[in-house]
């Protein structure tokens, strides 16, 4: 059975009351700077650049700790004071002006002022890993040395929580465009990269940065972070005290921690699993650019049957892009494509497609659990899939060429309607920026609407994505995590948002 959006929201309130009492950046209590304490984590797939606007995926950790943004998002997702100490959005949400806090400098002793955070963001304008994200920037100044303007080219909800990720990463000046920074990044976070105790592509070493503008707030002076791919040796990992805490693949395998030294929990949602039908102008699979096709795959997914089988109870079973958890989720959404291959292959013949097609797509880390049982569900309709397979370091530069006109992938959920309706239509899950007026609309009128009446607007288009299938999302994965008995972890909106989610444990 589903959970009620109702229930998920009470959670994210609940969440968000819980760090309301924190201190002055409302993410987290503070901290003994003094302390030497090391956190130990793991990650499935690294990024494989560190510098600015190079991001092209793998887990955010290490950049988001090294790399400051203009505003961050807290654990319970909502934007909070950063490089910038206040904000506000004024002309139809088509101005942002930025306040910068006094007196910050990057960790190699280079100022960071409003010409240095303009920098970045120029470079991230054109840089592979975010330039997609920023096409609604049309300029950005630097009036003075604490404040900085940008000028959007239209109304864009989702810009600042973009600016609060990867995309909106400020880097030193000296650096930018270099083959250095890729691996020896230089920014003004929490943390700094020691490059003598690191492997990249391995393990990574990060250490606090004493001048932090918030590092009160850090209470690890180190954090090592362990690249393993393997879920069972994750396990492995957590078991022997290697790692301080891990996402669980199944709820199933909580058994296995049981005792005194493990605490284990339950995750909100934080991520969709969806089967990204991106060619929706046939370019590569011709089928994909007619909506009955894609509305057939809709049907042919037994959902319910991946949530019990393939995800043992850690994932729910939607037909949605968007969070449970958000404004924009409509739960009679998810009644609309109900499992039903007679109906299919119904609309598969309509289309001219009732002896079905080929599809090659992209078999990865995230897909192994689910090839076999997609390629028999597609079958079923005609659908003939083969796989190739690609290491995840690979991938996106084949999804940005637009090699496959369908894969499967887990992508994050951010904890912003606004930011996650707007990466599914750039880069690599939009390779073609493939639109139409409708939907042009819908995004401008919930890109302008206030903030009061924004659920509502991206309601509208989260409801246009169903209505023409522009994607097959099957499950929102909650997930069990387990940390050792010295940790408290707090589950925050986005795995991976805020290492304010790990504290030492009273």
């Amino acid at each position: 059975m589903k959970k009620p959006a109702t229930v998920l929201r009470a959670a994210a309130v609940a969440l968000a009351a819980t760090l309301a009492l924190s201190a002055c950046t409302g993410q987290s209590p503070s901290s003994d700077t003094n302390s030497d304490l090391t956190l130990s984590l793991s990650v499935q797939a690294p990024t494989a650049d560190l510098s600015v606007g190079n991001f092209t995926g793998g887990d955010p950790t290490v950049v988001y700790a090294i790399y400051d943004r203009l505003v961050a998002q807290g654990i319970d997702g909502k934007l909070v004071p950063s490089i910038a100490e206040s904000w506000e959005a004024t002309e139809n949400n088509t101005v942002l002006t930025f306040k910068l806090r006094d007196g910050q400098k990057f960790s190699n002793g280079e100022t960071l002022d409003a010409a240095a955070v303009v920098s970045s963001i120029e470079a991230s304008r054109v840089g592979p890993g975010s330039s997609a994200q920023l096409t609604s920037i049309s300029s950005v100044e630097a009036p003075d040395a604490s404040t900085v303007v940008i000028r959007l080219s239209y109304p864009d909800a989702g810009l600042i929580y973009q600016l609060a990720a990867n995309p909106g990463m400020i880097g030193a000046p000296s650096l930018l465009g270099s083959e250095e920074s890729k691996l020896s990044p230089i920014g003004s976070g929490a943390y700094v990269l020691d490059k003598e105790g690191s492997t990249v592509g391995s393990s990574y070493r990060l250490t606090r940065n004493p001048d932090y503008w918030d590092v009160d707030e850090y209470p690890y002076a180190t954090i090592d972070i362990s690249v393993i791919a393997d879920p069972t040796a994750v396990q492995n990992a957590m078991k022997t005290g290697q790692i301080d805490w891990a996402l669980l693949g199944s709820p199933d395998l909580a058994s296995q921690f049981q005792g005194s030294e493990f605490i284990i929990g339950e995750s909100l949602p934080s991520a969709i699993g969806v089967l990204m039908l991106t060619d929706r102008a046939g370019a590569v699979v011709p089928a994909l650019g007619d909506v009955r096709v894609r509305q057939a795959i809709n049907l042919a997914i037994d959902r319910d049957a991946i949530a019990e089988k393939l995800t043992a109870g850690s994932g729910e079973a939607t037909a949605q892009m968007v969070s449970p958890a958000g404004d924009a989720y409509d739960p009679a959404l998810d009644d609309t494509y109900p499992y039903d291959v007679d109906k299919a292959k119904s609309l598969m013949a309509e289309a001219g497609y009732a002896d079905g097609f080929s599809v090659t797509m992209p078999s990865t880390v995230l897909s192994t659990t689910f090839d076999a049982t997609i390629a028999q569900q597609l079958g079923e309709i005609g659908i003939s899939v083969t796989y190739e397979t690609v290491p995840f370091q690979d991938l996106y530069s084949k999804l940005y060429a637009n090699a496959y006109g369908m894969f499967w992938f887990y992508n994050g959920y951010s904890g912003s309607d606004a930011k996650d309706i707007s990466q599914v239509l750039s880069g690599s899950f939009n390779p073609e920026a493939t639109t139409t007026p409708e939907l042009t609309a819908l995004l401008d009128a919930a890109g302008a609407a206030p903030l009061e009446e924004q659920g509502a607007a991206f309601r509208a288009v989260n409801k246009y994505f169903v209505d023409e299938a522009w994607f097959a999302p099957v499950n929102a994965a909650a997930g069990i995590w387990v940390s050792s008995k010295d940790v408290t972890y707090t589950p925050p909106v986005s795995i991976g948002i805020s290492l304010l989610a790990y504290q030492p444990a009273s």
